[in-house]
């Protein structure tokens, strides 16, 4: 009877190995098989998706994106080129604030330079007035006689007005008038001149 017992188990085994065979070929070509059906139904993400989320069947599966209908990327592209006109319109934004920023600045250096040309061009006309009288004294002087000269020069105060005088005359003239002056006051006006 133990023999009719161990012969009765070497048919179960072959049968065991063989259900074991089966199952290791048939399981895995019958998920195969339900994939390939999910993926023509258009349904093959959701199915993977799902399997990727069972832990059994995780670490087989990674998650995947739905594909993109054509409206969808058209959508997506549109919102990027949103975006990036966005930025490109902040862009501008900020350049035209940059840009009237140095409009004002340039307007204000422009109305600092027009001032400062008044005031050039009110002090260059003074000065040529005083440029004018000072050659119409001179002419004035060198036709007068040195002794007169030196009377009315001696009575001016202005000492720069003398010196501005005698330094517009001939030098012939002028040498005649400090000759002419008293030393002391003639020595002055020299030391003046050639300091200045």
């Amino acid at each position: 009877m133990a023999k009719a017992k161990g012969g009765g188990d070497a048919p179960k085994r072959k049968n065991k190995r063989w259900i074991i065979i089966a199952s290791a070929t048939v399981i895995p070509a019958l998920v195969l098989g339900f994939c390939i059906t999910l993926n023509l139904a258009g349904m093959g993400v959701k199915a993977n998706n799902l399997l990727a989320s069972l832990p059994v069947t995780g670490s087989f599966f990674k998650t995947m994106e739905e594909p993109k209908t054509p409206m969808q990327v058209e959508r997506e592209e549109l919102e990027r080129a949103k975006a990036l006109l966005e930025e490109q319109r902040t862009n501008l934004e900020e350049l035209a604030n940059s840009l009237a920023s140095w409009e004002l600045q340039l307007k204000a250096k422009e109305e600092e330079l027009v001032e400062q040309k008044a005031i050039i061009d009110e002090l260059q006309q003074r000065l040529d007035t005083r440029v004018g009288n000072i050659q119409e004294l001179v002419a004035y002087y060198e036709k007068m006689s040195a002794s007169d000269a030196v009377e009315i020069l001696g009575n001016i105060s202005d000492n720069a007005l003398v010196i501005n005088i005698l330094r517009n005359m001939k030098e012939q003239k002028c040498s005649e008038i400090l000759a002419s002056m008293d030393p002391r006051k003639a020595a002055r006006l020299i030391e003046t001149m050639s300091v200045e």
